[in-house]
């Protein structure tokens, strides 16, 4: 969808809007100054909403619909990724330690299975699982992967789409320098 605001008054342009998405981001604004005597037009650039095993950095999924039925699960869990962080550079300012955590691997899954199922969700991930994950990142993302596999299985997902987001979410990982 296209959002068109403001519309000007008083001339024969038409323009189709939408309701604006609730995930929005002057980022994703265009002005276009037509003519010195149309005020300016704002064009707002959707992102495509994610779609169910959609692997990518978890920041990619930032300002995209989840449909209010998906959610992004970061892998390894980013508290996990800050302790490797802090532990490999002690240098890294806090600010840069939270960007980084933002560039981790992530799939998108049904937020169900993300609340109630995902080893590392809200209070489940104890400082002692972070700490453990924390040093071997890759063996973490897998074990979170194989906890949610069968949750995965009951919501349509085959087998096959499983493994074939694995070495993506790895290959992502590796490329951050989080791992080889």
């Amino acid at each position: 969808p296209v959002v068109v605001d403001p519309l000007p008054e008083d001339s024969s342009i038409e323009a189709t809007t939408s309701p604006a998405p609730e995930e929005k981001n002057f980022a994703d604004y265009i002005l276009i100054l037509p003519l010195s005597d149309i005020p300016p037009i704002y064009v707002y650039l959707s992102k495509p909403p994610v779609e169910f095993l959609d692997v990518e950095r978890y920041s990619d999924f930032l300002r995209r619909s989840r449909q209010g039925k998906y959610e992004a699960d970061h892998m390894p869990s980013k508290a996990a990724v800050k302790a490797y962080l802090k532990a490999h550079y002690p240098d890294m300012t806090p600010e840069d330690i939270e960007l980084a955590s933002q560039d981790v691997a992530a799939i998108v899954i049904p937020k169900k299975v993300h609340q109630q199922i995902s080893e590392t969700y809200g209070g489940r991930n104890t400082s002692v699982q972070i700490e453990l994950d924390s040093k071997n990142l890759r063996a973490a993302l897998d074990r979170n992967l194989d906890v949610i596999k069968p949750a995965l299985k009951e919501q349509g997902a085959t087998e096959n789409q499983i493994q074939s987001a694995r070495p993506k979410m790895h290959k992502l990982n590796s490329e951050m320098e989080l791992y080889k």
